[in-house]
């Protein structure tokens, strides 16, 4: 293993051992994951088992690469996506089932996500919009007024702006999707008589901050491929779980140390080889001590770019 512990101004290298335990390769990743979630999908899940394997596999929510919104982001802090965050304030209680909180120069956005069992159903064979779909729907109409109400907004940013104030001061953006029913619906033999119009109007259901489409669509973003799904507690974030293709490097000095949970988080990652967990948590720990040496001393590290 190639250490980086050199004097505080020195440039600092990610590890270049290339014997350290790796990662899947991207496309032995996707292709395997692409597998499962199809497969999982073909099974009629329940809406609590997708939300479990979406946990394991944040590059399939969408939203974290500026995909959903007005884009030009810079992605979320420490590339977390959160489980089921608390809308906590004046009002009601919310939960969504997923939340990034990118960011762009100007704007803190974020991307709010409800998602169903994926067997229900858009329409009627009238051709309205089901009482499921109309439910689903009206959560993020819910998830709006929360934000409209008295100081939501700015409690929300006190909280999720997890990594300091140096974006406290941009306008908050918020993006709602609802993840629901399969393609299949509007195609032949979907059980409508026109489903191409039905095609059309669905499209029309959509608010100018809202995206609406089908489990279907949930592809592998290479750029969510070193993602971490975390739970924001009381105390901060808490990490639940990594990407089975998660990298450590310099690019975590000063970040690391704001998520808790590390160990338990790696321990129930997929697809990842007990040698990799290890070697994960040890760069973790690495890393950590650096920040701290850095911290300590006011002094920054020259980082270099790389992934380990």
């Amino acid at each position: 293993m190639t250490e980086t512990t050199g004097r505080l101004g020195d440039p600092v290298l990610p590890d270049q051992d290339p014997t350290r335990p790796m990662p899947l390769g991207w496309q032995e990743y996707s292709d395997a994951l692409q597998s499962e979630w199809f497969a999982l999908l073909d099974r009629d899940p329940e809406e609590e088992r997708v939300q479990e394997f979406l946990e394991l596999h944040p590059a399939l929510i969408p939203g974290g690469t500026g995909d959903i919104g007005p884009g030009g982001n810079h992605g979320s802090d420490l590339q977390v996506v959160f489980r089921q965050p608390r809308l906590k304030g004046a009002g009601r209680d919310f939960a969504p089932d997923f939340m990034w909180v990118t960011r762009s120069s100007s704007l803190i956005t974020p991307i709010l996500i409800e998602i169903e069992k994926p067997s229900k159903r858009w329409f009627t064979a009238a051709g309205r919009p089901t009482r499921h779909f109309v439910d689903a729907h009206d959560q993020l109409r819910d998830w709006r007024t929360w934000f409209a109400t008295g100081s939501n907004a700015q409690t929300f940013q006190d909280q999720y702006a997890f990594l300091g104030d140096s974006w406290r001061d941009r306008t908050l953006s918020p993006q709602y999707v609802l993840i629901y029913g399969r393609k299949s619906e509007f195609e032949v033999g979907g059980g409508h008589s026109d489903p191409a119009a039905l095609n059309r109007k669905r499209a029309q259901l959509r608010g100018p901050d809202e995206t609406l489409m089908t489990f279907d669509t949930l592809l592998p973003r290479f750029e969510q491929s070193s993602s971490i799904t975390a739970t924001m507690k009381a105390t901060g974030p808490e990490a639940f779980t990594f990407s089975p293709l998660y990298r450590t490097g310099p690019h975590l000095l000063g970040e690391l140390q704001h998520l808790a949970g590390v160990d338990d988080a790696l321990s129930r990652s997929a697809m990842m080889s007990e040698e990799r967990r290890r070697y994960l948590a040890d760069r973790w720990q690495h890393w950590t001590d650096m920040s701290a040496r850095e911290a300590k001393s006011g002094r920054r590290w020259v980082q270099q770019m790389g992934r380990e």
